[in-house]
């Protein structure tokens, strides 16, 4: 009676913002299909087709929000003109994420991240809003402010999934990454056909690398062998993709990320399944095959010799300095590195706060331009939040590991294990991209790896039924 007559009061305070919300819809549906209507732009009313049927798909299951999130934010595009429109629309986004689960904390409560956890994401949010205040202090771009504020609160969305995602949703939030992946590798290899050249930007995106160390994860620890073939078959078109982004950080970060996956999965097995440990060895032949697959259907795509060619060129250039085509950028890093180091050590402790820029020089062109970003990102990072900085991201993701090798080491559900040990290889995968790219500063990487470190809080904060996990702490009933 208790928790219904608390639920009952809840429900009463959000009334008034419910009856809002939809006044606002009733007007403007009607308003929207009349211009429609009345100008024949047949392309707005799919659009609000579309978004309605997605708005309408998340009312009925909220953790639908979370995945439109992140396949929102992958398609960010930071080399267009219209980044405030599309990050406007992300925020808009998460905005209604945030309305609905204040909606469903009237009668389900609020889950609170593990106790191990409060002090990395405390020191975390602390440390950017104190590099706001620096940044308005300092006068820096409220574009480039804001920009690395919504990417920089990534932490945030992984504490919305605990409230709807948990052990039983380990699979939904997989398949959801999963396409996503495939959605981009479609995009981005037919945008390729087109083009005819090398792609950056939302054409060639993280997402897939993160997928395909999530598969492999899955597929070293899944029980049953339909779920093995189905991760391994899965990981050919998102290998594909990695391989046409030609980006060599990319290639580096996806190898350092299957190789820990690899070698936490194999003691994992050890610990938790040693009679079967020795046959999931004939997984390690099966990456080769799925490699190979990958290579013959790349080349049947685009052509033997080129493609090879190509590969070739580009990993072997990663830390060459000598004047070609290949190794142009790197020489561009380095002379981008000189100038942002010598900013950041103009303040080292606190940095010059979020949204500083940083002024460069176009090398064939000789123009000069502001940038906001810097192709390391701890040089980013200590170039914005200074020392401080470097030390709060450092202790987050050492608290976090620390949680991922709890669960990997003590929970007997193989899908704790895999959202454990995914968070712990990706997190090392991501951690060799920033050495070549600000992936974590824009949120095409940013919620992706948020999405993938969401998944292991609500696994963790769930816990199981026999005690092997933390109970979740819920607020709000009595």
């Amino acid at each position: 009676m208790a928790e219904t007559e608390v639920a009952t009061r809840a429900w009463g305070a959000t009334r008034a913002w419910s009856g809002a919300l939809l006044a606002t819809a009733a007007l403007v549906a009607p308003a929207l299909l009349y211009l429609g209507l009345a100008t024949r732009a047949w392309w707005l009313l799919i659009l609000a087709g579309g978004v309605a049927s997605v708005v309408t798909w998340t009312l009925l299951d909220v953790r639908a929000t979370f995945v439109v999130a992140v396949f929102l934010a992958s398609f960010v595009d930071y080399n267009t003109g219209i980044l405030s429109l599309e990050l406007a629309i992300l925020c808009s986004w998460i905005a209604w994420t945030a309305l609905l689960l204040f909606w469903r904390s009237a009668w389900k409560g609020w889950v609170l991240p593990p106790t191990e956890m409060i002090p990395g994401l405390a020191l975390w949010f602390g440390t950017c809003a104190f590099g706001v205040i620096v940044g308005l202090c300092r006068g820096n771009p409220m574009n480039n402010l804001g920009l690395e504020v919504v990417a920089a609160l990534w932490p945030a969305m992984g504490l919305g999934m605990m409230q709807v995602f948990g052990r039983k949703s380990a699979i939904y939030a997989g398949l959801g990454l999963v396409a996503i992946g495939l959605i981009h590798t479609g995009f981005g290899l037919t945008m390729l056909q087109v083009y005819q050249q090398r792609l950056g930007g939302i054409y060639f995106t993280t997402v897939t690398g993160i997928a395909a160390v999530m598969l492999w994860t899955a597929a070293l620890l899944a029980p049953r062998r339909g779920i093995r073939l189905i991760c391994l078959l899965a990981m050919i078109p998102m290998l594909a993709h990695l391989l046409f982004s030609f980006t060599r950080g990319y290639w580096l970060g996806a190898l350092a990320g299957l190789t820990v996956a690899s070698i936490l999965a194999w003691q994992n097995l050890g610990r938790f399944e040693p009679a079967v440990r020795a046959r999931r060895l004939l997984l390690l032949p099966s990456l080769l095959g799925i490699a190979f697959a990958t290579l013959a259907l790349s080349v049947l795509y685009f052509g033997g010799g080129s493609l090879l060619e190509a590969i070739g060129g580009r990993f072997s250039s990663s830390f060459s300095t000598e004047v070609s085509g290949e190794t142009l950028s790197n020489v561009i890093r380095l002379a981008e590195y000189d100038t942002a180091i010598g900013a950041a050590l103009q303040s080292p402790l606190i940095g010059n706060g979020l949204g500083y820029a940083i002024v460069t020089r176009e090398p064939l062109l000789g123009t000069i331009r502001e940038q906001w970003f810097v192709h390391n990102y701890y040089i980013l990072l200590w170039l914005k939040l200074g020392v401080v900085g470097l030390a709060a991201f450092g202790y987050l993701l050492w608290r976090n590991l620390r949680a991922a090798k709890r669960v990997a080491d003590g929970d007997p559900s193989w899908l704790a294990r895999t959202a454990a040990i995914t968070a712990t290889a990706v997190t090392i995968q991501v951690l060799v991209i920033l050495l070549t790219n600000y992936s974590l500063a824009d949120v095409t990487t940013a919620y992706v790896f948020a999405f993938i470190w969401g998944l292991f809080w609500a696994v963790r904060a769930d816990g199981d039924r026999e005690g092997t996990g933390v109970e979740p702490t819920i607020v709000g009933h009595s």
